[in-house]
């Protein structure tokens, strides 16, 4: 009997580090309300683009696979297609108020110890607070560090937003771009309430 409780266990645990992500996407932990329309990125905050739900969202970012960051008590994520070739993706995660901030300090911290270099894959810390306090401005490189998505994060009150920009093109970013959507959304989340 103690064997089978520790198979079921076991699966159960395998079942939510595969479906982990997926399973939180847009609820708060439970049964609670997904995270409003009113706090992501609008039509108007992107050239008339209608966001819609992202097909492959990826979470908090985590460069330090080996160091645990806060789990939101919600979170969603929209995308769009931007300018003539730029994907943007909107994250945002929802904190109790005195836990956001930590994120991104964690998030600071571990772009600092868990960098990649040249030709690797991984994370790469570009600035610190670039459009103000609480923000950072990254990249992730893929094809052996040919590639990379600009990344840039910041906080407000309870929300830690993540805006992701990419060319599916080239495989390269432009971090302008990815800086002045994230001073949009900290705004309108800032502006929102909950």
């Amino acid at each position: 009997m103690k064997l089978i409780a520790v198979i079921i266990s076991a699966a159960v645990a395998v079942v939510v580090l595969v479906t982990g992500g997926a399973v939180w996407a847009a609820k708060r932990g439970g049964d609670g309300p997904a995270i409003p329309d009113r706090v992501m990125l609008q039509a108007e905050d992107l050239n008339g683009v209608e966001p819609g739900p992202a097909a492959d969202e990826e979470g908090l970012p985590q460069p330090c696979a080996d160091s645990p960051v806060p789990a939101p008590v919600a979170s969603r994520a929209i995308a769009a297609d931007y300018l003539p070739r730029a994907r943007v993706h909107e994250f945002v995660a929802e904190f109790p108020e005195t836990v956001a901030g930590s994120y991104i300090a964690a998030l600071k911290e571990q772009l600092g110890r868990c960098k990649a270099g040249g030709g690797e894959d991984g994370f790469r810390l570009i600035a610190e607070d670039p459009i103000g306090p609480g923000t950072v401005l990254f990249s992730k490189q893929y094809d052996e560090g040919d590639r990379w998505v600009a990344y840039t994060a910041g906080v407000t009150g309870r929300y830690v937003i993540i805006i992701s920009v990419t060319d599916p093109v080239v495989g390269g970013a432009d971090f302008t771009t990815a800086n002045d959507l994230l001073g949009k959304a900290l705004r309108r989340a800032a502006q929102s309430g909950r």
